[in-house]
């Protein structure tokens, strides 16, 4: 698998993206309260940074660790539920994940520390 672009969605929708096209890129595309089912919700601010290719390896990893963990994948999108979508060059592939899954709180907290660091 040659993974160009993996995208993450959280169970609030915000968007989690990383490129490895040129360099390896992270970005974070938070949810503002205009857009959020409750309209108060602020998923925080935009971040894009470099990441070292152990993070990437890492966050990829893990990743794919709960795609193959298929008794979490889901059919349908519901609040609360993590989305994976994995883009090769002429192929893309989404995997929605169960609400309150052990791989979504792992996903979301290397996420989260690269965002805090």
């Amino acid at each position: 698998m040659d993974i160009k672009t993996c995208r993450y969605l959280d169970g609030s929708g915000n968007e989690y993206i990383l490129n490895c096209e040129r360099k390896i890129t992270f970005e974070y595309n938070p949810v503002k309260p205009l857009y959020s089912s409750s309209g108060i919700y602020d998923g925080g601010d935009y971040v894009k940074k470099e990441i070292s290719e152990q993070q990437y390896i890492k966050i990829l990893s893990t990743l794919k660790k709960a795609v193959d963990n298929r008794k979490i994948l889901i059919n349908d999108r519901v609040k609360g539920s993590g989305m994976i979508v994995l883009q090769e060059k002429n192929k893309q592939e989404v995997y929605i994940l169960e609400q309150g899954s052990k791989e979504i709180k792992s996903i979301e907290k290397i996420l989260h520390d690269i965002i805090q660091n």
